[in-house]
């Protein structure tokens, strides 16, 4: 199972990640460590926002967590962020799953590449879209155009399976990762990305939130092997 959990603050703020930074370091210290019997904890990684990439600017970090044993979700996310860490911030989370369009091996190693940075975000189905038919778009068509872009590593899509807390309900979340910013902001005038972008359209809102961040493995998740476009070689 896998929960990923978005931390942000009650206001819009300059800087968003002070008022998550104290739970941050505490995950990142390796505090997470429940010692419920049963349950097991096969990955966590916590991505700090850098940069708000979409006009909603309150998010400061996004934490995922895998885990192995006969618990209930609602319940690791109360070991994962106490109640009493919801005072201080707002707490969007979900079940999640995963479709591997590129194999994510930026997540593999415990640390954080100092250069490295990850844009993640929200998604949403357009209203003429079935989740089935919305998500097979995005693996046959949209994928291989938006998985194109140079410079691009891993890309991973979250479809929501729950809901276990928060206001933002969205159809999945998504994860790109890339080598360094220089990159990242030079794939913004390639022709794939402007394709890409094109494409959204055609089966999704362009309401979703984007955020930057610098990711932190704490655990590393179980490896998901080759994603499916480098399986087909698209």
């Amino acid at each position: 199972m896998e929960i990923a959990a978005l931390l942000s603050t009650r206001a819009p703020e300059p800087d968003p990640r002070r008022a998550v930074a104290p739970y941050v370091e505490q995950l990142k210290s390796g505090s997470f460590r429940p010692g419920r019997e049963g349950l097991t904890v096969r990955g966590l990684v916590v991505s700090e926002v850098t940069d708000h990439l979409t006009e909603i600017q309150t998010a400061g970090a996004l934490v995922q967590v895998w885990v192995e044993g006969n618990i209930a979700a609602a319940e690791v996310l109360e070991l994962l962020v106490p109640a009493h860490a919801r005072a201080e911030i707002v707490l969007d989370a979900w079940v999640v799953g995963e479709l591997v369009f590129r194999q994510p091996v930026e997540r593999e190693r415990i640390g954080a590449a100092p250069e490295g940075v990850k844009l993640a975000g929200t998604a949403y189905r357009r209203d003429d879209y079935t989740r089935e038919a919305f998500f097979d778009y995005w693996r046959d068509v949209h994928a291989p155009i938006s998985g194109s872009v140079p410079g691009l590593g891993g890309y991973v899509v979250h479809p929501v399976h729950e809901q276990l807390a928060g206001e933002i309900q969205p159809d999945a979340l998504l994860e790109l990762w890339w080598p360094d910013r220089a990159v990242f902001e030079a794939s913004g005038s390639a022709p794939q990305q402007e394709a890409a972008w094109e494409d959204v359209q055609r089966y999704a809102k362009t309401t979703g939130t984007f955020w930057l961040m610098r990711e932190s493995v704490i655990v590393p998740p179980p490896p998901t092997g080759p994603g499916t476009l480098e399986v087909t070689g698209a």
